[in-house]
């Protein structure tokens, strides 16, 4: 195993994983047990399905030790059937959450959740994703693509002709969209974007929400991060789809549809002759947003710069 998968942590929580639950003012409130990491972790997102009546609500936190000592619990998300939102900063000796990741200020060796749910909220699927504090790239094996060929049919959507006055920044409901439809969760854009807002934060990529999103209209969802292309062959398949987040800078993702970007969403497609094939939101027309990138080049966007951050969706 590359020392790169060796230190990104992915885990599907399972109800055997809860520790204790209780009931208060309405409220259910369930922690877990205490999960221990096999390296020092510098980052933490946690992704929920769920399902709800329109007053029903979950909250989202997590705590993190650090050389036998624990931090508090952290707020990652409020769900709701009416609204999605962040909170405000938070940040202290141990960590800071950037709205929907924990960041550890030094490396932590375990966490445990904790969940809040009221009106009849409940949790469909709670998953994990940590990455080391000795993160580092290795782009031989990281590039390599599955073998063979595959490319999965999507009809094409792209952000920027759409009327919208935020159009440019719905780079991750838009891909999140086009997975969807291919999957046969049939979605209009327009339904899809207050769905996926935080109404903190102002912004529509919010991972954990449209994570949620994607779990309320029938899909499995969850935040995941990748380590090689050739994981691709497992999550990339007539049942399920990848949506990658990707950073370049000028010159260094031949024929992008955006010339250069600290952070995009686009949806992985399939592979073919070195190639990584995508649905690209940003492309200016409807015609362009379907486009191959180079696998090296596509690999340091995503695994090395953002890490191998992505949604998996998919049929359960």
């Amino acid at each position: 195993m590359s020392k790169q998968r060796s230190c990104i942590l992915n885990l599907l929580h399972s109800p055997a994983d809860i520790a204790e639950e209780n009931f208060a003012d309405g409220i259910q409130t369930v922690t877990s047990l205490v999960f221990k990491t096999s390296f020092p972790f510098s980052s933490l997102v946690l992704s929920a399905g769920f399902r709800s009546p329109a007053d029903g609500w979950l909250l989202l936190e997590a705590q993190v030790c650090v050389k036998d000592k624990w931090s508090g619990f952290y707020k990652l998300g409020l769900l709701s059937g009416k609204m999605k939102s962040s909170f405000p900063a938070q940040q202290d000796n141990f960590a800071r959450v950037e709205t929907d990741e924990l960041v550890l200020s030094v490396p932590a060796e375990a966490y445990r959740f904790r969940l809040k749910l009221f009106g009849g909220a409940e949790i469909t699927l709670l998953a994990a994703t940590a990455v080391g504090a000795s993160f580092s790239y290795d782009e031989k094996s990281a590039s390599r693509l599955p073998a063979g060929a595959f490319a999965r049919g999507i009809e094409p959507i792209s952000q920027m002709e759409q009327n919208h006055p935020d159009r440019r920044r719905i780079c991750s409901p838009t891909s999140l969209c086009m997975a969807l439809n291919a999957l046969g969760f049939k979605t209009a854009l327009k339904d899809l974007l207050p769905e996926v807002f935080d109404q903190t934060a102002g912004i529509f990529g919010n991972w954990v929400f449209n994570v949620a999103a994607a779990s309320s209209r029938g899909a499995e969802a969850y935040v995941r991060r990748f380590s090689v292309l050739d994981e691709l062959k497992d999550f990339v398949t007539e049942k399920s789809l990848v949506v990658a987040s990707i950073g370049y800078n000028r010159g260094e993702l031949a024929g992008a549809a955006i010339e250069h970007t600290p952070g995009h969403l686009v949806l992985i497609r399939g592979w073919k002759d070195g190639k990584v094939l995508v649905a690209d939101p940003a492309a200016l027309k409807q015609d362009l947003v379907l486009r191959a990138y180079d696998a090296r080049e596509f690999a340091k966007a995503w695994l090395c710069n953002k890490k191998g951050a992505a949604y998996v969706v998919r049929k359960k």
